[in-house]
């Protein structure tokens, strides 16, 4: 008897982690648009890492209704890094479906907020990317680069995680008081 209790509580997580990636890949078609209030872009170098998981919390975190995002890079094509896809997993956001795209597929005037996830702002100086650091509307967060950083035991994929969250919080309680 107790094994099969064993076995029915053993499955509980499986169950639920499905049924969080199953919810979580239907909120995240289209989650920016003119049917929100805002959209929050997070821009980064490549799209790979810092920006997903930006884009994973804000996806997770905000009233869908009024707050739409999405992320992109100044460069693409690089993917999406496994350890983020990982670090997220962990905290039960699934990011394994999103792509690495390219800023030039966005147009900055859809975009309510640019939020530079690595310091990129700097790259931002050439007219085809001056809309995007729109003073009004741009921030840069300036965060470490897990992978650059990271020892292999995803410490530092973890900790930028962790800052995100508190970041995305704070962005979205200031996008509420607006």
């Amino acid at each position: 008897m107790f094994r099969a209790i064993r076995a029915a509580v053993a499955t509980v997580p499986l169950i639920t982690n499905r049924c969080v990636a199953a919810t979580t890949a239907r909120r995240w078609k289209n989650d920016y648009g003119t049917d929100r209030a805002q959209n929050v872009m997070f821009l980064c170098n490549h799209n790979s890492c810092r920006s997903q998981m930006a884009h994973g919390w804000t996806a997770h975190l905000a009233d869908q209704a009024s707050v739409g995002v999405a992320s992109a890079g100044i460069e693409s094509g690089t993917g999406v890094h496994p350890g983020a896809v990982t670090v997220m997993a962990e905290v039960g956001i699934d990011i394994s479906k999103f792509t690495s795209d390219a800023m030039v597929d966005f147009d900055a005037a859809h975009f309510s907020r640019v939020v530079s996830c690595c310091g990129c702002g700097t790259r931002l100086d050439t007219p085809d990317r001056q809309p995007w650091a729109d003073p009004v509307k741009f921030e840069d967060w300036n965060l470490d680069d897990p992978p650059a950083i990271d020892s292999g035991d995803l410490a530092e994929f973890r900790r930028v995680r962790d800052e995100l969250r508190v970041l995305v919080v704070r962005m979205l309680d200031s996008t509420h008081d607006q």
